[in-house]
């Protein structure tokens, strides 16, 4: 029952992050261009103009080709001072029910207030639309959405895995010495078993991911139960390789948009497979782990 609500709660974890990103985004800023409108900046931050080549507004459908005419000339204006500089949006587009748009613009508003967002030049009618740059945001709810779902599954299956161990027949307690031979008692027997569950769950994640997660509490509940004996390597082995792990998961993903990143996360997944291998060759021979 608590492995099943922990990984619900993961779950609902990363239904609300997902869905509060889509919310957040709010209704944009449309008019008319020729012309101008006026969006309300609550903080500092960027946004993004928008040309909507394929909709429908104020009862009318537009249609045009996805880039500005040419002529088409912005000025954006804050609440005071010169007008804002207007750079390139990049390849942004979104495509949405009736609603086709491409990114023809970005801009920074540097305080809070009223801003104006002009198009002027001689081309027909065109819509625009003006919102927060929410692509990075999406991008990190999305992270952490799936970051929290792996996790909640991932707590999950190890308390289960947990609890079915916990629930067999008590191996019968024995005083262990410090380096004895695999075998020598029914408690080393057990966490050796659990040692190899442990590595085999490190080595399903590599296609599934989730099972890393499992792997690491069954290294935590089982790390005191090995103190003092050849086996405590093994699961500090694990635990310091999860860590690692995550540690350059993290520095290849931010460092990813300088792609040096990747090489960073094929060098962690290469290195994460070599100490798995290591580790369950040394536990099969029955030898400690350095």
């Amino acid at each position: 029952m608590a492995a099943a609500a922990v990984a619900a709660a993961g779950l609902a974890g990363a239904a609300f992050l997902a869905v509060s990103a889509f919310l957040a985004l709010g209704e944009p800023v449309r008019f008319l261009a020729p012309g101008a409108g006026t969006v309300e900046v609550a903080s500092p931050g960027r946004y993004v103009i928008w040309h909507e080549y394929r909709t429908t507004f104020e009862n009318r459908t537009y249609r045009s080709d996805a880039g500005l005419p040419a002529g088409a000339r912005f000025t954006v204006r804050g609440p005071d001072g010169p007008p804002l500089p207007v750079g390139s949006a990049g390849s942004m587009s979104w495509k949405g029910g009736d609603v086709e748009k491409l990114a023809v613009g970005r801009f920074e508003a540097p305080v809070a207030g009223r801003y104006t967002v002009v198009l002027d030049g001689p081309f027909p009618a065109i819509v625009i639309a003006v919102t927060p740059d929410f692509m990075g945001r999406m991008l990190w709810s999305i992270g952490g959405a799936v970051l929290l779902a792996l996790l909640g599954i991932g707590l999950g299956i190890g308390l289960l895995v947990w609890a079915l161990s916990a629930s067999g027949p008590a191996a019968p307690r024995s005083e262990t010495i410090a380096g004895a031979a695999p075998g020598a008692t029914d408690v080393h027997k057990e966490l050796r078993d659990m040692a190899t569950l442990v590595y085999a769950l490190y080595s399903a994640s590599i296609l599934t991911g989730i099972t890393l997660v499992g792997g690491l509490v069954v290294a935590y509940l089982k790390r005191d139960e090995a103190a003092g004996t050849w086996l405590e390597s093994h699961y500090r082995w694990q635990i310091r390789t999860f860590w690692w792990l995550l540690l350059w998961g993290v520095i290849g993903t931010v460092t990813s948009v300088i792609l040096v990143g990747f090489a960073v996360l094929l060098a962690a997944a290469l290195w994460f497979i070599y100490r798995v291998a290591k580790g369950w060759l040394a536990l099969r021979a029955g030898k400690p782990i350095r």
